[in-house]
């Protein structure tokens, strides 16, 4: 398959009006107005040249030095090691554990520095901005897949955060949503991030006839690439082989509004009505705040910040 391809339903075609670009060299400045403005995925071929971790991170690698390193995948407990063997012996129909994502990675933070600047600024690590928001997610997960991974569901990043993929080993392929088009993608009600489909490969006709309409695009993102993929965008994921990437958020003024209701409306689902309002009239003071700050340079750091 080539690295971009459109379909429609089952059905694929080679070219579109709008596919994925490949591009290197941009400034951000150049970034933002192109990609994450109009909210427009895009693959930065040389965004992580100056990590450590490319080159570094292989599954024998970390084998070698974190094998008992403990991991749950799937609602089970493993070492890392184990888990690296059962997806090296993994084939496409019975694949290894999965996800498998180391989510503490503070050991790891010099090797995937500096944080690149197309990913700032970030708002999520700012004092101001409470840590209990985010429902206790991690940020920053390293990803393990193997041969017959992958999250086949349609869905987007919780809480309308920008999704970022650094790939660091192997390749993934990533099908794309065109935006929109929520009413053919089954979108469940109690967790309205993600399709009650359970798949997009082969999809009951049955149960799911709109979703022979729904149209995207399918990208491959190889090792040294990363993929932005803007708040609110659909998509599922299938890694093509052994693959390591960085996945991580990024919060900042053009997704702020999304953020702050998805958060209102997560508390709201759960009963906790007061506590959406206070959370709403907080956040809706704390952006304009957070956009003066920023114009003097706040939440840029490319050491990651911490919590």
């Amino acid at each position: 398959m080539a690295d971009d391809m459109v379909f429609m339903g089952d059905h694929e075609a080679s070219h579109d009006a709008s596919p994925v670009e490949r591009v290197s060299g941009i400034g951000v400045d150049e970034f933002v107005r192109r990609f994450r403005i109009p909210r427009r995925p895009v693959i930065l071929t040389d965004a992580l040249q100056d990590w450590p971790a490319l080159g570094r991170f292989t599954p024998d690698y970390f084998s070698r030095e974190f094998a008992d390193l403990p991991i749950r995948c799937a609602g089970k407990d493993y070492r890392l090691g184990e888990a690296l063997t059962l997806q090296r012996n993994a084939t496409a129909d019975q694949p290894g554990p999965y996800p498998c994502a180391i989510t503490d990675c503070r050991q790891f933070m010099r090797d995937i520095s500096p944080r690149f600047g197309y990913s700032l600024p970030n708002r999520h690590t700012h004092p101001l901005v409470p840590a209990l928001l985010f429902n206790s997610i991690s940020h920053i997960d390293i990803f393990f897949g193997g041969a017959g991974n992958n999250f086949p569901f349609p869905h987007y990043d919780f809480l309308r955060m920008h999704g970022w993929v650094a790939q660091v080993y192997g390749d993934k392929e990533f099908t794309l949503f065109y935006p929109g088009q929520e009413h053919l993608l089954y979108v469940d009600p109690q967790r309205p991030w993600r399709s009650t489909m359970e798949s997009t490969n082969e999809p009951d006709p049955g149960r799911y006839p709109l979703f022979r309409q729904a149209r995207g695009r399918k990208v491959i993102v190889h090792a040294g690439e990363a993929l932005f993929i803007p708040c609110g965008t659909w998509h599922a994921v299938r890694s093509l082989n052994a693959s390591i990437s960085v996945l991580f958020d990024q919060l900042e003024s053009s997704n702020w509004r999304e953020f702050r209701q998805e958060v209102v409306a997560l508390r709201r689902r759960e009963g906790q009505f007061m506590k959406a309002r206070l959370i709403d009239a907080y956040l809706w003071v704390l952006g304009p705040a957070m956009d003066v700050l920023e114009y003097f340079g706040a939440n840029r750091r490319k050491d990651w910040g911490a919590r």
